[in-house]
């Protein structure tokens, strides 16, 4: 199940919900690679591997975000990690975010780098409307990581915001 769409040269990488990504190259030959997580991923329905979205510096770091849903004692989260393409494998190398509750749908999980050159993070309401409201949860919001590493809430209100654009003047769409 594809999820997000990058475009680096003439290959295009795709993030698929089993946890591969797969790499599409110019003569248009398909590679499904692992991701290695430190976690598994969550048999939720409309969870696994979500968000993707290669780094600005790919070229010399190979790294991307990533976003997935995993399990925990029975319960769902979510979370946000680097991950970093080497010998023809990808590995999670660095967790930015974690323990975001979920449930069985509303996971969000879109990941975009603004004009800004920031990260932003959509995150579900869980299936939960109130928790879009709730200033104390990080569900329903989109989130931003800024440069010392921490995320704040950029926009509360969201269902499940599965999709983030900025027009030519920096306004960012939902």
């Amino acid at each position: 199940i594809p999820w997000s769409i990058n475009q680096h040269g003439d290959s295009f990488y795709i993030s698929e919900r089993v946890g591969t990504i797969a790499a599409i190259t110019k003569d248009g030959k398909v590679t499904h690679v692992e991701v290695k997580l430190s976690s598994g991923l969550s048999k939720a329905s409309e969870a696994g591997l979500l968000g993707f979205v290669l780094k600005n510096d790919f070229t010399d770091s190979k790294e991307a975000f990533a976003y997935y849903t995993y399990d925990r004692n029975g319960e769902a989260f979510n979370r946000v990690v680097t991950i970093k393409l080497e010998n023809d494998a990808w590995q999670e190398t660095e967790m930015h975010l974690d323990d975001i509750p979920t449930g069985n749908i509303h996971h969000g999980g879109r990941l975009e780098i603004g004009p800004d050159e920031l990260l932003y993070v959509t995150v579900g309401d869980a299936g939960n409307p109130d928790n879009a409201q709730d200033a104390t949860s990080n569900n329903g919001k989109i989130l931003r990581l800024k440069v010392d590493g921490t995320f704040d809430i950029y926009s509360t209100g969201h269902r499940n915001p599965q999709g983030l654009a900025w027009n030519e003047d920096g306004t960012l769409y939902e």
